[in-house]
């Protein structure tokens, strides 16, 4: 496992630890499709993002075409789905996305996906407008 990987996952809470410290296993739960709920990762993509890189890495994993969405400051949805699966990572701005015990707080550059029907709430939690591209499968 490398060394991102790890850090996201221990600090998600997706590591079981034995009692003298050492990570035993990664524990993600999967959908009746194989995919895991919810994926993070840090950093995913460099600053300032190129959206052509994302569109390239998306579509090559099997998403369509993404979009970019503007989401003015206080924006926020409670606990919805969709049915779809969505990948998402910011332009700009902060966004915090909670699924159920877990939450998420991405900003530019981190990637945020999850299976189709995955309950959740978002809210913009920047100072401005958060601009946010995402895509479906």
């Amino acid at each position: 496992m490398n060394r991102r990987v790890f850090l996201a996952a221990l600090g998600f809470g997706f590591l079981a630890v034995e009692a003298h410290g050492q990570p035993r296993s990664l524990h993600l739960v999967a959908d009746s499709s194989g995919e895991t709920a919810p994926t993070f990762v840090k950093g995913k993509f460099a600053l300032p993002i190129n959206p052509e890189n994302v569109k390239q890495d998306w579509t090559a994993r099997g998403y369509s075409n993404p979009k970019v969405a503007s989401y003015p400051q206080g924006w926020s949805r409670d606990e919805h789905t969709h049915p779809v699966s969505l990948i998402m990572t910011l332009l700009t701005g902060r966004m915090d996305f909670t699924f159920g015990a877990q939450r998420f707080v991405l900003e530019p550059g981190d990637e945020l996906s999850y299976p189709a029907k995955t309950v959740h709430s978002a809210k913009n939690i920047s100072d401005g407008v958060t601009q946010m591209m995402s895509s479906y499968k």
